[in-house]
């Protein structure tokens, strides 16, 4: 029994409304008191009760877009899985990502951890202190080797890996590890493909060789396996609801109001001064249940054994308790295990429950801002700035069960105060809604007249109607670090002719940008023309889209690719594949410093090769100012044409020498003007110390990129700047058109200056 002045009250450990343990402290010990005291406040906030949550889906999964969920309470915010494009969808979807506590992940491939560094860069910025990761063995390594391209030197993260034994408890729910292996067979077999992939190492040059020491280290090896072939679901379950307290029931008690009050409202039973133990249960109505939710993935038929045996799940199935009721199950297995008579079966004993399919056969590609922008912007040139494909807004498959639903992004499951049914909000407004919208900006339809004059009299005299279709430029990502609702991080197509087209840089998501500008069935097309990636530096805004575009890639060709990297990422790319998904086998790595302007170390049977597949006449690099290893291009094509791209840079003499006299150079533009000293601490340009650049090496256009996200959509340029323009996200250029762009910049500024007023009025 604590002594509190006058009065005694209990502390009742986890069963407050049934049982109560008295303990006394020595007399005149202050020291117990403030223990006493410190240990009551902890046992209060434990039982919090009073808070909202729900569920919200994020990703559907669809093809380039992560599958993810959200639970969100008032307290925290807590993530299942979180493929590449999360942390982009989470903030337009209003998901702090500075509250996320917990990390839950299924089974360790890209597609559910692939945008874990991104996302926590951007947490650790918005204030995130701490976060643990739930995941079977091996995302600890995966996380520490992104150390050495992103930098978490404020953010504490925990790994409390459970092999099934241990609940995760906390004042929001409890969460059930459930673990599923392959069945022995197959354990068997991925045992010895990663023994032999244990057989070789990485030697100084990026070769594999075999490394004799693992033959010495089998038990090491075994413990290794063992954490691959494993994956993780977990079992949900949202603590009670405290009852309501009930005032006069107090007072039939002889409890006045004040702090006792509080207690009971906890659950918590306390003891008057004649000793009369009062049970919160006597003056509350009674708690509401709790609520149960699965986080399901069977990533192939080679688990179904171990999964539709689990006994954990069987309780749920079997119980007629209603306690026991699983109220919904996300679904993050893939389609083709999903609809396997034996997972149906499975999926089929649950009574009662909605489930939500999270995998690549939903449509749903999450975010509508990136058509509302683009909407914007076909209105200044419909070729420039097509429209995208509407594949994500085409109905998903039909479903004969009522109960079973395909993800779309912002559909919702309210979990608490009160257990409810999925809310599917409409995602996309028709066309005609977006350009109506627009066209309320004050004096926009008589600027827009006018560009279109203006338009029409530059594409006669340059005679635009009749110029090849390629060489043609789609910018995929033309934003800095931190992707946002207008611009992704950095991606630029070239395509070269139809069938052989080259990346520059790759940030994350750039899979996702390819798809929503051609549609699933054409990006297809486009992914076996891609013949090269070239990635300019290691900071990750620039290549953590890689691994999730080879990975794709691999569905649709197996022809070879040449890989244009610094030598400081072959170590990651080889950590990836010997760890988690094999990439290797289809590409070719050529260091970029082989390349060196002048300074060529390729072999001359490979850089043909190259030359061949890409069609180009040659290919240069050079060192520019920023990180280590940073590096500008320039690609020659085979009719002479010049291409230059910085990556990121400062104002830098050799890419002047780079690049005289070419076609276009792309340049970041990171900072205004007036912000030099900031750029130079980091290591980027200006607005104008970008089109001196330009200028310098007599580029006949400079098309500037990169910008930050403080004015990332309407970057500003000086005036009278005739051979300079701004890229966008899924801007489409072909050469001869790049002098249009400066007609469009008097009428970006009106559209995006004066959009947001007219829609929040």
């Amino acid at each position: 029994m604590f002594h509190c002045n006058t009065r005694i009250l209990q502390i009742v450990t986890k069963n407050a409304r049934s049982t109560h343990v008295k303990s006394k402290p020595r007399v005149g010990s202050t020291n117990v008191h403030n223990l006493i005291a410190m240990h009551q406040k902890k046992k209060l906030k434990k039982f919090q009760s009073h808070f909202s949550a729900k569920l919200k889906v994020i990703g559907s999964g669809a093809p380039g877009i992560p599958a993810c969920l959200y639970l969100i309470s008032d307290h925290s915010n807590y993530l299942f899985n979180c493929g590449e494009g999360t942390q982009r969808l989470s903030q337009e979807h209003h998901c702090k990502l500075s509250k996320i506590d917990n990390i839950f992940v299924t089974h360790l491939t890209w597609k559910n951890i692939g945008g874990i560094p991104g996302l926590l860069l951007t947490a650790q910025d918005n204030g995130l202190t701490a976060v643990n990761i739930h995941c079977s063995e091996g995302i600890d390594s995966f996380v520490e080797i992104t150390k050495s391209f992103v930098n978490f030197p404020s953010l504490k993260i925990s790994y409390p890996f459970n092999n099934g034994s241990k609940v995760y408890d906390d004042h929001v729910m409890s969460v059930s590890y459930v673990p599923i292996m392959k069945s022995e067979k197959y354990a068997e077999e991925s045992c010895s493909d990663l023994y032999t992939k244990n057989m070789y190492h990485t030697n100084v040059n990026g070769k594999r060789v075999i490394d004799e020491r693992t033959q010495e280290e089998d038990g090491r090896t075994e413990k290794r396996m063992k954490g691959i072939s494993r994956t993780m679901c977990f079992i949900c379950e949202v603590h009670p609801k405290r009852g309501r307290l009930l005032q006069q029931k107090c007072i039939d008690f002889g409890i006045a109001p004040g702090p006792l009050y509080e207690m009971l409202k906890k659950g918590l039973n306390v003891v008057k001064e004649d000793g009369t133990i009062v049970r919160s249960k006597d003056v509350c109505d009674p708690d509401r249940p709790k609520v149960t939710f699965i986080v399901a993935e069977c990533p192939t038929e080679e688990y179904l054994d171990s999964f539709v045996n689990q006994p954990a799940f069987s309780k749920y199935q079997q119980s007629t308790n209603e306690e026991d009721k699983v109220h919904c199950i996300f679904h993050f297995t893939p389609e083709n295990v999903f609809n396997s008579e034996r997972y149906q079966d499975w999926l089929n004993k649950f009574s009662g429950t909605e489930h939500i399919i999270l995998n690549d056969g939903n449509s749903c590609m999450g975010s509508e801002a990136v058509h509302k922008n683009q909407y914007m912007l076909n209105m200044l040139h419909p070729e420039i700035f097509p429209l995208l494909s509407k594949d994500c807004f085409t109905e998903d498959k039909k479903v004969d069960n009522d109960c079973i639903h395909h993800g779309r992004a912002m559909q919702t499951i309210e979990i608490r105060p009160e257990p409810k049914q999925l809310i599917k909000p409409q995602f996309h407004n028709p066309a005609q809604t977006y350009i109506d919208e627009i066209l309320q900006i004050p004096a926009l339809a008589n600027v827009l007249e006018e560009l279109k004059a203006n338009i029409a009299k530059k594409s006669s005299e340059l005679n635009l109607d009749n110029i090849p279709d390629y060489p043609r430029i789609v910018m995929l990502g033309t934003g800095c670090s931190v992707p946002n609702k207008v611009r992704n991080t950095s991606g630029i197509l070239l395509r070269i002719t139809e069938d052989s087209s080259m990346l520059l840089d790759c940030g994350e998501g750039t899979l996702g940008q390819l798809i929503r500008f051609y549609g699933i069935s054409k990006s297809n097309d486009v992914m076996r023309s891609i013949k090269a990636i070239y990635v300019s530096h290691i900071h990750a805004d620039h290549h953590l889209g890689l691994i999730g575009l080879l990975l794709r890639r691999k569905r649709v060709t197996n022809d070879t690719l040449h890989l244009l990297i610094p030598k400081s990422m072959i170590s990651w790319l080889n950590f990836y594949n010997d760890q988690f998904e094999s990439i290797n086998q289809q590409y070719t790595i050529v260091s970029n410093s082989d390349l060196y302007l002048n300074h060529h170390q390729l072999p001359v049977t490979i850089e043909s090769v190259l030359y061949n597949a890409l069609n180009v006449k040659e290919i240069n690099t050079i060192y520019v100012m920023h990180c280590k290893y940073s590096f500008g291009i320039a690609i020659t094509l085979n009719d002479g044409k010049k291409i230059v791209y910085s990556g990121d840079t400062m104002f830098s003499q050799n890419l002047v020498q780079l690049g005289q006299d070419c076609d276009l150079l792309i340049h970041e533009a990171t900072m205004e003007d007036g912000l030099e000293k900031l750029a130079k601490r980091k290591c980027h340009a200006t607005t104008s110390e970008a089109i001196n650049a330009g200028k310098f090496m007599n580029a006949k256009f400079t098309l500037l990129t990169h910008f930050s996200q403080r004015y990332s959509k309407i970057p500003a340029i000086p005036e009278k700047e005739t051979n300079v323009g701004l890229a966008y996200d899924n801007m489409e250029l072909k050469l001869p058109q790049l002098p249009l762009l400066p007609l469009f910049y008097p009428c970006i500024k009106i559209m995006f200056n004066e959009y947001n007023k007219v829609i929040d009025g």
